[in-house]
C-alpha cells in the first residue's frame, strides 16, 4: 500500500504545484521565460536533493557509464522539447484557467501514444482507443464554445495544446533515454539542463532576473512550486520503483487532474463553467485510467 499513499501524495504536491504556477504566470507575460528558466534550474536541484535523502544517491556514479553519443543526443532533443513546454505552459496559464490548461495537458500522453505507434511500433488496444475519446471528449467540453462553434480558438488555449503537444514528443524522446539510463541524475539533467539551454538561446533575459528578485512573493512562490515539484518527481519514481504495477499508480496519478479543476475552483475562484469543468476532469481521468491499461 505504501506505493498508492505515495502516488496520492504526488497528486496533491502536483496539484498545489499547478495552482502556484498559475499565479506566477500571471503576474506579467514578459517574465514567463525567465520564470521558466528559473524553474527549471530550481526543480533540478530540488530531484537531486531529495533523490539524495531518499536513497537514490548510488545512481549518480551509475550514470555517466551509460551514456553514449546516442543518449547524449536524446538528452539534448529532449531538454529542447521540455524547455519550450514549459515556456509554453507559463504562456498559456497567463492567458487560461488552471482548470482548463490541466485538463488540455491531457492530450501529452495521447499524442506520445500516437507518435509510439507510429514510429516505435507499438500496439493500440481497443481500451487505449476508448481512453483516447474520452481524452477528445474532455478537452472539447472545456474548448468548445456554443457562441462562435470554434470561429475564434483563443490563443491561450493554442498554446495550451502546442505545450501538451511537446509534452509528448518529449516523452516519447525520453524513453529511449530512461530505457538505459538510471532515473534520478537523469531527471535531475532533463530539469538543469533544459534552463541553461533557454539562457544561451536568450541570454539578454538575465537582465530581468532583477525584477524576479525585487518581488519577494514571487521568490516565494517560484521556491515552493520548484520544491513540490521536485519532491513530487521523486516520489513518484519510489512509488513505481517499489510497485508491482506500474499501470496502477500512473492511473492513480491521474486524479490530480480532478484535483487541479477542485482547488482552482477553490483557491483561484474559477467558477466560470465550473461543472463542466469539473466533468470534463472526470472524464479525462477516465480516459487516461483506460490508456494506461
Amino acid at each position: 500500500m505504501l506505493h498508492i499513499y505515495l502516488v496520492l501524495f504526488t497528486v496533491v504536491l502536483y496539484s498545489v504545484a499547478s495552482i502556484i504556477r498559475k499565479k506566477v504566470s500571471a503576474v506579467d507575460d514578459d517574465l514567463n521565460y525567465i520564470f521558466s528558466v528559473v524553474f527549471q534550474l530550481l526543480v533540478g536541484d530540488s530531484v537531486f536533493l531529495f533523490s539524495i535523502l531518499l536513497g537514490f544517491g548510488n545512481e549518480y556514479s551509475q550514470f555517466f557509464p551509460t551514456l553514449n553519443s546516442s543518449i547524449a543526443i536524446k538528452i539534448f532533443i529532449g531538454s529542447i522539447l521540455w524547455f519550450l513546454s514549459t515556456v509554453t505552459s507559463f504562456k498559456a496559464l497567463n492567458k487560461i484557467t488552471a482548470s482548463k490548461y490541466s485538463i488540455i495537458e491531457t492530450l501529452a500522453p495521447l499524442v506520445s501514444i500516437v507518435l509510439a505507434l507510429s514510429f516505435l511500433g507499438e500496439s493500440f488496444n481497443q481500451t487505449q482507443f476508448v481512453g483516447m475519446i474520452l481524452i477528445l471528449i474532455s478537452v472539447f467540453m472545456v474548448i468548445y464554445d456554443k457562441n462562435d462553434n470554434f470561429s475564434h480558438f483563443s490563443k491561450g488555449e493554442f498554446i495550451a495544446l502546442l505545450s501538451a503537444i511537446l509534452a509528448g514528443v518529449a516523452l516519447v524522446n525520453d524513453k529511449g533515454i530512461y530505457a538505459v539510463t538510471p532515473l534520478s541524475p537523469t531527471l535531475v539533467v532533463l530539469f538543469i539542463l533544459p534552463g541553461i539551454l533557454g539562457i544561451l538561446a536568450k541570454p539578454s533575459e538575465l537582465k530581468k532576473l532583477h525584477l524576479i528578485i525585487k518581488n519577494k512573493n514571487v521568490i516565494k512562490q517560484l521556491l515552493i512550486m520548484s520544491t513540490i515539484w521536485g519532491i513530487a518527481a521523486i516520489s513518484y519514481y519510489k512509488a513505481i520503483v517499489i510497485s508491482n504495477s506500474i499501470s496502477l499508480v500512473v492511473s492513480v496519478g491521474q486524479l490530480s487532474t480532478v484535483m487541479t479543476v477542485l482547488l482552482g475552483l477553490i483557491v483561484l475562484k474559477e467558477r466560470e463553467n465550473w461543472q463542466l469543468k469539473i466533468i470534463a476532469s472526470v472524464v479525462s481521468v477516465v480516459g487516461l485510467v483506460f490508456m494506461s491499461l
